[in-house]
């Protein structure tokens, strides 16, 4: 390579990282300015006044499912006798909340890719585009692709965030660790099968009632629409706009499907899968607690203070 020809790559790289760098670093910032600007529209776990009295019932429930107490009583010389701590229950209840904060960060990238690439379409005469129609045209067609990743990506961690509680009502029902294959759907049905028959507390409460509902729902703030879409996206098909199932791959994949069905699960158009996947995030948000309820129904192994 010539040496002039070494200086434009050098001044081209230089260039692209500097704009590289620029997106990395604002996005996170514009990310939380489109959210202040919104904060009624995207769900959270607390609110900022409230913080103390989720961290208080996070602790309750760590104490029932036999994490360690915030201190022990222990016997002049007995400090040696102290257990080990079973740090598990921690662990599961917090990465349940990280998923879901991860989740809901994704939710509001999809929303804000939907409003400004709805904004480009619109408008594409604002922004400095090529002046040739089709290669304008292909820069808005990449720019509202972007828009079906985030929401794919944001579908994907909601379903993971109630993997990550199935994990938690597994332990707590049936002291299983391991937690690779059976799903949130999975464990809830042998709660339902095993223990809500002997459990009448558990089921006639609310909570169960509420996280039952959820689960067994088709409608799009339901756990049985969310796994079929998830599902759909990670094994079948990716999201795009889908104007006729005619002779498409969607209507041959899904013909076993009634017409009705089918028609929930096709892709809608970008404001439509906002609103689904701002429905699903208030779903998980609400229900966390209602989940948390669940656990404290469930067999205690809390740990004595004392050790003799």
């Amino acid at each position: 390579m010539a040496s002039d020809d070494k200086e434009k790559y050098r001044e081209r790289l230089h260039t692209v990282l500097a704009d590289v760098v620029a997106h990395v670093t604002n996005e996170p910032l514009l990310l939380a300015q489109f959210e202040l600007l919104q904060e009624t529209k995207f769900a959270k776990l607390w609110t900022e006044a409230g913080e103390g009295a989720f961290n208080q019932r996070m602790s309750q429930v760590e104490d029932h499912l036999g994490g360690p107490p915030e201190h022990y009583i222990v016997r002049e010389g007995k400090e040696a006798d102290v257990p080990l701590a079973d740090n598990y229950p921690y662990a599961a209840m917090q990465e349940a909340v990280e998923v879901f904060h991860r989740a809901r960060t994704s939710v509001v990238r999809a929303n804000v890719f939907m409003t400004g690439s709805s904004l480009v379409a619109q408008h594409p005469d604002h922004l400095e585009f090529p002046k040739e129609p089709e290669a304008a045209a292909k820069i808005v067609r990449l720019i509202e692709a972007g828009f079906w990743e985030h929401a794919e990506a944001a579908f994907i961690r909601l379903g993971s965030f109630w993997d990550r509680m199935g994990q938690l009502l597994d332990f707590a029902f049936f002291n299983i660790r391991k937690f690779d294959q059976n799903g949130f759907n999975a464990v809830m049905e042998r709660i339902h099968a095993n223990v809500a028959p002997m459990n009448k507390k558990l089921k006639e409460s609310g909570s169960w009632k509420r996280v039952r509902t959820f689960q067994t729902s088709e409608e799009d703030t339901g756990l049985k629409w969310l796994l079929q879409r998830r599902n759909l996206i990670v094994h079948s098909l990716h999201l795009h706009p889908v104007t006729t199932d005619e002779g498409s791959m969607f209507k041959s994949q899904f013909n076993h499907l009634d017409a009705a069905h089918r028609e929930k699960l096709r892709p809608r158009d970008p404001e439509g899968e906002v609103t689904a996947l701002i429905g699903q995030l208030e779903q998980a948000a609400t229900l966390f607690d209602a989940c948390l309820s669940l656990v404290l129904l469930s067999p205690s192994r809390k740990v004595d203070l004392w050790v003799r």
